[in-house]
């Protein structure tokens, strides 16, 4: 495959590198998509959503923080005009990474290949990289020796969220709204850098992302179900439902997860005050990221500020 053809592989991968629990964490980088927390309870009353009001504690301006899923047919996104009273109530749109930023996509192109020169061929058995090429035929068309330089966990997003295995070509709440800023001409900033969620990805071995990789291809239409029943529920925007299942999943990974997850929610609490403070902003993260017991809405809820649902 020639260097223009990666590139855009890796393009595709990059919207992705966020949070889809699978069994046996076969895809350990889109496990982001999912809150791995136990479940909060809702304040009396409230209705499940996916956007909320951040007020109260000294806040001159309410801010809005509205939980994305990284790869989702259009047709079962929320029309981006539902939430353009709310962006027009805001100066500043805040996402995980600053995808408007033009130096992050050399540097995710570089974050997603294996390095020193290595391939998936060097964490597998001939014999396993055969069952994985036959799946990378069956849904992407082509061989896997083509994306061989990929990481493992990166080459397994990139498979199961194909249109093949979805049923439609996925889009992302990010890229939609990040557009949606630039034509608004309202500035967009990063909670974190692509180093620093790299790393978080990075902490799971070569080795173990191959053989979560090999595992999928034995067993695909199992991961393939996992993610549709995750996209279903946030369908219906039930957040402590979607930690409840991804939690069940991941049982077996609680220390990646809580890297994953917890430890940076709570990195971005302190990042989300000062922007809340400086001017009214709109965040936009993984709704995984937002429930559980861990998760931003009850630490903000924790620090004494009012984040109220917001019906859509």
């Amino acid at each position: 495959m020639a260097e223009n053809g990666v590139i855009l592989l890796v393009a595709s991968i990059i919207p992705l590198m966020k949070r889809i629990t699978l069994t046996a964490l076969s895809l350990s980088l889109v496990a982001v998509f999912c809150s791995f927390s136990a479940a909060q309870p809702k304040p009396t009353g409230e209705s499940p959503s996916l956007l909320y009001k951040i007020s109260g504690k000294g806040i001159s301006k309410p801010s809005y923080i509205f939980g994305t899923f990284h790869a989702i047919c259009p047709t079962d996104m929320i029309p981006l005009e539902s939430l353009d009273t709310y962006l027009a109530q805001t100066d500043q749109v805040m996402m995980e990474i600053d995808m408007d930023d033009p130096t992050v996509m050399p540097r995710l192109t570089q974050a997603v290949m294996i390095p020193d020169g290595k391939t998936v061929k060097d964490f597998l058995t001939a014999e396993q990289f055969a069952k994985v090429d036959e799946m990378v035929k069956n849904v992407l068309g082509y061989s896997a020796e083509n994306i061989k330089m990929v990481k493992p966990a990166m080459l397994s997003v990139l498979i199961l969220t194909s249109p093949k295995s979805i049923g439609c070509t996925t889009t992302a709440y990010d890229m939609a709204l990040m557009k949606n800023a630039v034509a608004k001409q309202k500035p967009i900033i990063g909670l974190e850098t692509v180093e620093s969620q790299t790393q978080v990805i990075d902490s799971r071995p070569l080795e173990k992302q191959a053989k979560d990789l090999y595992e999928m291809a034995t067993d695909f239409q199992k991961s393939l179900n996992d993610l549709k029943k995750l996209m279903a529920v946030y369908k219906t925007r039930d957040l402590d439902q979607l930690a409840e299942i991804s939690k069940d999943q991941m049982k077996d990974e609680k220390e990646f997860m809580t890297r994953l997850i917890d430890d940076r929610n709570a990195a971005w609490i302190p990042k989300l005050e000062t922007e809340f403070k400086s001017k009214p902003t709109f965040v936009a993260v993984g709704a995984g990221h937002l429930g559980g017991s861990k998760g931003v809405i009850k630490l903000l809820r924790s620090k004494g500020y009012e984040v109220t649902a917001v019906k859509l």
